[in-house]
Order: structure tokens, then C-alpha cells, then sequence
């Protein structure tokens, strides 16, 4: 009898380990991974590829310009946390590297360049070129549709490199909302075709070079790559005598900026105004609202269609 009690403990002893094992796999299993992304473009590609298998935040509060954005010491801590850091490139988020320096005692965060192998706009090429050297290249890169599908291409690499176990998953996400950008692209290309403007005057900060080239449009912009460095009034006298020589007839405003100055050249012109959106600069209200890439690029095209006189599609 002795011995059928110790037996009988032993069983339930080993059944015990049995399912602490079990438990402690199916945790192992269920766990996402925790991803950090710097602004919303590259927040939103992650979003659409990770989905329900990744936990994931926005390091910069919605609306923050990324250019001057100061980092915290939560920052520091938060990304060191996390598994996988997602920032644009160093020109974007030029403080990119403190952070990951800082954050470099964490062998297990993998830091990601997600623009890495983007075609970059030197700013010598354009008037955006600021006074000081603030960056090289303009920073808004996913305003480019290929380029924004290398940025998937990055993040998926990185999350598979990370989650190989869920490896086809994240792959056949990439895949699918790439498709979704080439789709919006072909649509900027058919959409745009045969404007009778071909003008883009914005009375903001320089933002939409890219779109410009791919698009084949004539690109102006009141501010250069800082959105907080005001024109000079020869340029404002420039940009209303430019309006109404080429009888511009719509002024475009950013979405996160005041309109003071677009308004202040549509009284001088006559010209109507219209906005478009960088793809960055979103409100908490509109995350809540489940504003995407794909809708912001989206109601730009309508705008710029109905700005630049586009034949009805």
C-alpha cells in the first residue's frame, strides 16, 4: 500500500511538470512582438503586416514634427524594451542613432532603417535645400510609392528575422498590402494623366518632392524641409505673383500646420484652397478614427485632381 501512494505521487507529480511544461510553451507561443515604430508611415506598414502577431506603438506622440522632436529618457527605456525599433533613416529621424546607442545594453532589440535602399531626392536638386544643412537627402521617402513598398519590404525582413516561426504570416501580409500600394500608385499615374495644371503650389513646408517626380508635376512650396521656419516676404510676394501669372487656381495647406499663409495668398489671388496630407502628420483623432496610409494618399489624390483640373475618371 506504501508503495501504491508514492507511486500514485510520483504521477501526479510528473503530471504536474507535464503541464507547467505545456503552460509554459502555449505562453511562449502566444507572445507578440513588441514593436516600436517612430512616425505613423512606417507605424501603419507595421501595422499592416504584423497585425494580431505583433504588439505595437508609436514612439512620437501624433502630430510631433520628427525633425525637432527631443528625446526623453522614457524613450530610451521604452525602445530598450522592445524587440524591434522601426525608424525612417537618419535623415528623418536624425536623433535615431542616441536612441539606439542608448539602448544598445539590450542585445535583443533589433534596430531597423526601414528606408534602407529607398531612392533619395538630394535636396540639391531642389529649392526645398535649407539654409543650414539640416539633412542631405529629403526625408519624406514613402510619398513615393516604391519606395514605401521597400519600406514593407524592410519591416517584413526584420519581423520574419525576428518571428521566423510566423515567417509566412508576415510575408503574405507584405505581399498584400503591397499590391495595395502598387494599386494606388497606378491610380496617381492614370488619375493625374492629362491634368490641365501641372502645378502643385503649397503654402507649407517641403514635403511632396517625391510625389512631384514621380508624378511628373511642377513642384513649389512656400517653407523649406523645417516647418517652423517662416518665408521671407520676397518669397511671398513671388509665390502670389507666380499664382496669378499662371493662374494657378488652388493654393494647397498641410493638414497639421496653420493655413494662415495659403489663406493669406488665396485673398491676394482669388485662388481656392485645398489640403494634402505628408502621410505623417495625423491627429490622435484621426488614428482613432482609423485614418491609414492608403486614406490619406487617397484623399490627396482627390484633391490634387480637383486642384490641378484632372478629367473626370
Amino acid at each position: 500500500m506504501h508503495f501504491k501512494k508514492i507511486l500514485l505521487l510520483l504521477l501526479l507529480f510528473l503530471t504536474f511538470l507535464l503541464s507547467c511544461q505545456q503552460a509554459k510553451e502555449s505562453n511562449k507561443g502566444d507572445q507578440k512582438l513588441k514593436v516600436i515604430a517612430t512616425i505613423f508611415p512606417v507605424y501603419d506598414f507595421a501595422r499592416n503586416i504584423g497585425k494580431d502577431k505583433i504588439k505595437l506603438t508609436m514612439l512620437l506622440p501624433p502630430g510631433t514634427d520628427a525633425h525637432h522632436y527631443e528625446l526623453r529618457p522614457e524613450d530610451v527605456v521604452r525602445v530598450s524594451k522592445t524587440d524591434i525599433f522601426l525608424f525612417t533613416n537618419f535623415e528623418m529621424e536624425q536623433w535615431a542613432y542616441k536612441i539606439i546607442n542608448a539602448a544598445d545594453k539590450n542585445t535583443n532589440m533589433l534596430a531597423v532603417e526601414t528606408g534602407k535602399g529607398a531612392v533619395l531626392l538630394p535636396f540639391n536638386e531642389a529649392e526645398g535645400k535649407p539654409e543650414e544643412n539640416v539633412s542631405r537627402f529629403d526625408p519624406h521617402i514613402w510619398l513615393d510609392m516604391d519606395n514605401a513598398q521597400k519600406m514593407v519590404d524592410n519591416i517584413a525582413a526584420a519581423f520574419v528575422k525576428k518571428d521566423p516561426r510566423n515567417s509566412d504570416y508576415y510575408l503574405k501580409n507584405a505581399h498584400d498590402y503591397k499590391l495595395k500600394l502598387a494599386a494606388m500608385d497606378q491610380r496617381y499615374q492614370t488619375e493625374l494623366n492629362g491634368c490641365k495644371m501641372k502645378t502643385v503650389l503649397h503654402a507649407g513646408h517641403w514635403a511632396f518632392a517625391y510625389l512631384a517626380k514621380k508624378y511628373n508635376l511642377k513642384y513649389i512650396a512656400a517653407y523649406n524641409i523645417m516647418a517652423d521656419a517662416e518665408p521671407s516676404p520676397q518669397k511671398i510676394v513671388a509665390l502670389v505673383e507666380q499664382v496669378k501669372r499662371e493662374r494657378v487656381p488652388c493654393i494647397y495647406y498641410e493638414n497639421m500646420i496653420n493655413p494662415r499663409l495659403a489663406q493669406t495668398i488665396a485673398q491676394e489671388t482669388g485662388a481656392g484652397l485645398l489640403k494634402l496630407n505628408n502621410g505623417n502628420d495625423v491627429s490622435k483623432s484621426d488614428i482613432k478614427d482609423g485614418e491609414s496610409f492608403i486614406s490619406l494618399m487617397e484623399n490627396n489624390l482627390i484633391n490634387l485632381k480637383k486642384g490641378m483640373r484632372c478629367p473626370k475618371t
